[in-house]
């Protein structure tokens, strides 16, 4: 099943930017492993939308758990949320 994490960052830009390289090779390993659909930051860098492709909602906070934001005290606050993936782009002349 696809979930929507959605995630909160600390305000604190430097102790985000710390720690950005261990969290980028974090998420590399669950695109590797197919875990991992989509994620970005918001706009306004204050959190981020990962989607992920997990077999139960407790998997994925365990992947929230894991990411060394969380360890860094970087995110603040996530939801997870099960998540109806729809692609306009996929679906177009079907």
């Amino acid at each position: 099943m696809k979930v929507a994490a959605i995630i909160e960052y600390l305000e604190d830009k430097e102790k985000v930017k710390g720690t950005f390289t261990a969290h980028r090779n974090y998420l590399r390993t669950f695109l590797e492993n197919g875990k991992l659909f989509a994620a970005g930051p918001f706009g306004d860098n204050s959190g981020a939308l990962w989607i992920l492709e997990v077999e139960t909602i407790e998997e994925a906070e365990e992947i929230v758990k894991g990411d060394p934001f969380v360890l860094a005290d970087v995110i603040v606050s996530w939801k997870i949320r099960p998540f109806a993936y729809w692609s306009a782009k996929e679906s177009k002349g079907k």
